[in-house]
């Protein structure tokens, strides 16, 4: 095909950290899309190979394209009229890639994004993104229960921005409210992706079958609703990051199923080495099979239900000969919540995680909004 140019697009998130979002051009031809971003225009190629879960939608002047790539979710949104016929150039183009064309009314159909392993999600990630964040009780509800900057007065630094920290590979977007029917939402991953192999180790670990499993398997229900608090970091206890993630189910009682499953004794050792394969494997070129983990001792001054492990992860490429990944889920009602904390000294920063893990679970448990 003879190459198509399109301008007067932005994206989201940008292709670098801190790079231009926009004004960006987009191109088309045989080997792939070419975007050329910000002034003066800095080039990326894409080839057609790396695109997957591509969508095109358009809403009266507004034309959005959404896609998969190396796994990350983009978005390129136009706002002004394209001339007439130039659509269908556009549509046909993405169409003889794979593209479907989704009317905006419907938030975009669910993405299964595999390499952002959110076994946090207890169900996968899966996003039909909102475009205007949802302002029902229960989505406001939601926001409240993550780490805020209450949480972490002082030296803490916060941010928003996808690149900031490895740990926003573990769930959705940060400050991105998600949208999920669990009507149609599946929850079973490739066995080769890299959740498939997170949550082969963690079936083997816990010992429970892929059709019975409530966290990775067919047996696990989708969230309603899951965001992201901000990654907040500070350079005390030794260094430490801290993220989570907060879930809303329709029922009660598939979060006491989930609840049963992660009430075994291993659950904590298993989660946390799942998540470490994961993360190392999505930032490296190995397939970790991490036998490091070991359940963390939580103590808490708040009632309810609280399950946590530690790991230690090696990744060099990013200057982190040696750290721990620290997961810590809490459930209550309608509502799950993980912790994530990424850590250089585990004994300093413990007490500043259980502080953390306390004030979560105090509002969890304090939490009865229901669609």
């Amino acid at each position: 095909m003879s190459a198509l140019r399109s301008e007067g697009w932005s994206v989201r998130p940008s292709f670098a950290p801190h790079g231009p979002t926009q004004p960006v051009t987009l191109l088309f031809d045989e080997a792939g899309i070419t975007q050329l971003a910000g002034e003066p225009a800095v080039a990326w190629q894409i080839p057609w190979s790396e695109v997957t879960n591509l969508r095109l939608a358009q809403r009266r002047s507004t034309v959005r394209i959404v896609a998969v790539i190396a796994g990350v979710l983009y978005r390129w949104r136009r706002d002004a009229a394209l001339v007439p016929g130039s659509f269908d150039e556009l549509r046909s183009v993405l169409e003889a890639h794979g593209a479907r064309e989704t009317p905006l009314a419907r938030r975009y159909s669910a993405i299964i994004v595999a390499v952002a392993v959110t076994a946090a999600s207890f169900g996968g990630y899966f996003g039909g993104l909102f475009d205007h964040v949802t302002t029902s009780p229960v989505v406001t509800a939601l926001e409240a229960l993550n780490v805020a900057p209450r949480d972490v007065a002082g030296t803490w630094a916060s941010s928003l921005a996808s690149a900031s920290s490895i740990l926003t590979s573990l769930g959705p977007p940060p400050g991105q409210v998600q949208f999920n029917d669990p009507a149609t939402t599946t929850t079973v991953a490739a066995r080769d992706s890299a959740l498939g192999l997170a949550a082969q180790h963690f079936q083997k670990c816990l010992g429970v079958e892929s059709n019975h499993d409530r966290v990775y398997g067919a047996a696990g229900t989708t969230p309603r609703y899951q965001v992201s608090s901000p990654v907040f970091s500070s350079s005390q206890f030794g260094g430490v990051q801290v993220e989570s993630t907060a879930q809303y189910y329709d029922s009660p009682q598939s979060v006491g199923l989930d609840v049963r499953e992660m009430s075994r004794s291993s659950f904590g050792r298993c989660f946390v080495e799942s998540l470490a394969d994961a993360l190392v494997g999505a930032n490296t070129a190995s397939t970790p099979d991490l036998r490091t983990g070991a359940t963390l001792a939580t103590p808490t001054f708040a009632k309810g239900w609280v399950r946590g492990g530690d790991a230690a992860i090696s990744l060099p490429l990013l200057q982190l000969p040696r750290a721990d990944l620290v997961a810590i889920v809490e459930a209550s009602g309608h509502y799950e919540i993980t912790l994530y904390a990424l850590v250089l000294d585990l004994s300093r920063s413990r007490d500043a995680i259980l502080n953390l893990t306390n004030a979560l679970l105090a509002r969890v448990t304090s939490t009865s909004v229901s669609a």
